[in-house]
């Protein structure tokens, strides 16, 4: 009989039986590690609602899906993981039945999940039942040792970077360079980007700064003027030691085509090598028609290892 609880922390067979459908879906995880997330706060999430499916005892899947906050609160994002011995038998679709009314209950109108393989049989699965392909994405990986972060910025300009909170001479330019991502393609995705103004800036400073996130930020600066005219940044949770994910990155319409995106990003990953020498791997998303974005990382070394698929569905 199939048996979905909600994950108690506390209790030590439902911790292994959920670490034990995440390791095997994914062989490269440490079980360690996967059991220390439990516990580990979620600076991206107000809420995680986590799921685990038994049958004697033995875990067969898992949910482990974050309450989105701000413009998004009514997004909840995450995977519906089967153990590889148990797929094809309803165990997804039974530990779907039993989020979505969970979801419902936090006020959620919409689930996504980012990571589905594209033409696998986890898209397949998705697409029978209610969800929409809203994006696809392009998934990179640095490998740090391995990095050609040799580009500079161009002469007018120079680079300049930070630790947490931006310098207060530079924040409303920093705000106007995170607002042009909004020219980015475009995806049915529901995430809605923030309208960013210096008060938002501050405010996700703010939370970072709780959850115990470095937030590393590089900038590009017009030497005439003074003004942020690119940016980048990698939040380095409490938790990320050999690998990380980048965060944002952004350049000023007027700005663009000099190099300026591929020069932050070098500095960054020179940053990161000098200070952080355990940093293995950094793992990044793109969306597939950013062909110039997917084109900087190349020329850092990140190396394409797969495409994904963002689903989605109303709760």
């Amino acid at each position: 009989m199939l048996e979905i609880k909600p994950l108690d922390l506390d209790d030590e067979a439902a911790v292994h039986a959920y670490a034990d459908v995440r390791t095997a879906a994914h062989p490269d995880s440490v079980r360690e590690r996967v059991i220390a997330s439990l516990r580990a706060p979620s600076p991206d999430f107000g809420e995680v609602v986590r799921l685990v499916a038994r049958r004697g005892g033995e875990g067969v899947g898992i949910t482990s899906v974050g309450l989105l906050g701000g413009v998004n609160a009514q997004l909840a994002v995450g995977p519906i993981t089967v153990h590889p011995a148990y797929r094809r038998q309803g165990v997804g679709t039974a530990l779907l039945d039993a989020l979505l009314p969970e979801l419902r209950d936090r006020g959620c109108t919409a689930f996504e999940s980012w990571g589905v393989v594209k033409d696998s049989a986890g898209e397949h699965w998705a697409m029978a039942r209610g969800f929409r392909i809203a994006a696809v994405r392009t998934m990179q990986r640095l490998t740090v040792s391995e990095a050609v972060a040799h580009a500079v910025a161009p002469a007018g300009y120079r680079v300049e970077q930070w630790v947490g909170a931006t310098p207060e001479p530079l924040l409303e330019s920093v705000a106007r360079t995170r607002q042009s991502i909004k020219d980015a393609p475009a995806t049915a995705s529901a995430v809605r980007a923030p309208e960013w103004t210096p008060q938002v800036v501050r405010a996700g400073e703010a939370e970072a700064l709780a959850a115990g996130v470095e937030q590393r930020v590089v900038v590009a600066i017009e030497e005439v003027g003074g003004q942020v005219v690119a940016l980048t940044d990698v939040p380095l949770h409490p938790s990320d030691s050999a690998d990380t994910r980048w965060g944002t990155t952004a350049v000023t319409p007027a700005h663009r085509g000099r190099g300026l995106g591929l020069a932050v990003k070098a500095h960054m990953v020179r940053w990161l090598r000098e200070d952080r020498p355990e940093l293995e791997r950094i793992d990044t998303g793109t969306d597939a028609a950013n062909v110039h974005m997917i084109r900087v990382n190349e020329q850092l070394g990140f190396v394409t290892h797969r495409e994904v698929v963002v689903v989605s569905r109303s709760c």
